[in-house]
């Protein structure tokens, strides 16, 4: 028996798993076994599917494009929907309430809101006064109640990415799993830990149709790992959370990647004349490998005041992160259109 078997909640290892129509059949000419209206819905086919069918309970047309995409084995992915519901399948398969997880801090969220969800525990290690992050203290924080660390890179919301070298270290001596949430991946490919796959099963790596292709508003996400922990992923997934046309449209982004890299570029370009701006009014501004800045305002600025003022006055909204551990006076500034910045910055000028 592998380590990660060991991980794997006891009733989880037990369990059949829930087996949808559509897994049992997902090719034929009349569908009579899904107790789906057969007239169809009155506004027709959308993008080309027919919404008044279940979908394909894992996407796999979605996760044969991916697969092609990522450079891995169809069998090593796993479609969700968002990222957010790969983190919760996570915690869901590996983690007892008698458990606890590791995470850096600040980071993500929902890696310990969903923790938090299940009753387990979580234990949070500081990263350093530059937002770097020590992989001796994430390796000396697990315990043998410790089944999932989470890294997040490029860090939300610091926005940098961890060294490919500490990442390794960590998913080689910890032998829990280590999850890196590569969300913001696409902004700086050349630094993600996808070559560590081969080497680490117990490694698995998020990633989201969110930012860099766009389509936040369709929540779709996909995992790659071994096949051993896509296997129990899937065990525990409902089986129908990507719908038809969610899954129809991430495909059609795929076949237009020039355009999101196009993209991409110009909000790069945005976020080095961004940055400079921000220096010059004064605003500590952080290195970013993301579409985002953290910037820091001086003492003499309620962080708090200036967020309320661009939303009141100006319509633009900000994110105050001044009241989380390692990031007072902060602000997290995604970064818009040249249009959209150009009227961030006259706004800041005139508050500041």
């Amino acid at each position: 028996m592998s380590f990660i078997q060991k991980l794997i909640r006891t009733n989880i290892k037990k369990m059949p798993g829930y087996v949808s129509a559509r897994h049992l059949a997902k090719s034929g000419k009349i569908f009579l076994d899904a107790n789906e209206n057969a007239f169809g819905a009155p506004f027709g086919k959308i993008e080309g599917v027919d919404p008044s069918r279940y979908p394909d309970p894992l996407s796999d047309s979605l996760r044969q494009k991916l697969a092609k995409y990522v450079g891995v084995c169809q069998s090593q992915i796993l479609v969700g929907n968002g990222s957010d519901e790969i983190i919760w399948l996570l915690l869901f398969a590996f983690v007892e309430r008698t458990d606890n997880i590791v995470v850096m801090d600040p980071t993500f969220s929902m890696y310990r809101v969903f923790a938090d969800l299940i009753g387990a525990g979580v234990k949070k290690v500081s990263l350093e006064e530059d937002y770097s992050l020590d992989p001796k203290k994430i390796l000396k924080a697990v315990s043998a109640k410790t089944k999932i660390i989470f890294l997040c890179s490029p860090n939300n919301p610091t926005g940098q990415t961890l060294p490919i070298k500490d990442i390794e270290e960590i998913a080689k001596k910890s032998k829990k799993i280590v999850v890196v949430d590569e969300a913001y991946i696409e902004f700086c490919p050349e630094k993600s830990a996808k070559k560590l796959l081969k080497k680490y099963p117990n490694l698995i790596i998020l990633r989201t149709f969110s930012k860099a292709w766009g389509l936040a508003g369709l929540r779709v996400g996909y995992g790659i790992s071994s096949e051993e922990i896509i296997e129990v992923l899937a065990k525990v997934r409902a089986p129908y959370s990507v719908d038809v046309l969610s899954a129809k449209l991430a495909e059609k982004a795929l076949l237009g990647a020039s355009k999101m890299k196009a993209a991409v570029k110009k909000l790069l370009a945005e976020k080095e004349k961004l940055t400079e701006d921000f220096w010059k009014l004064g605003l500590i501004t952080f290195p970013s490998d993301a579409n985002f800045l953290l910037i820091r305002f001086d003492k003499g600025h309620q962080v708090s005041k200036v967020c309320k003022g661009l939303r009141d006055k100006f319509g633009i909204i900000v994110r105050d992160f001044s009241d989380k551990l390692g990031l007072k006076n902060c602000v997290r500034i995604s970064v818009g259109t040249e249009g959209e910045n150009r009227k961030l910055l006259k706004a800041l000028k005139e508050m500041l």
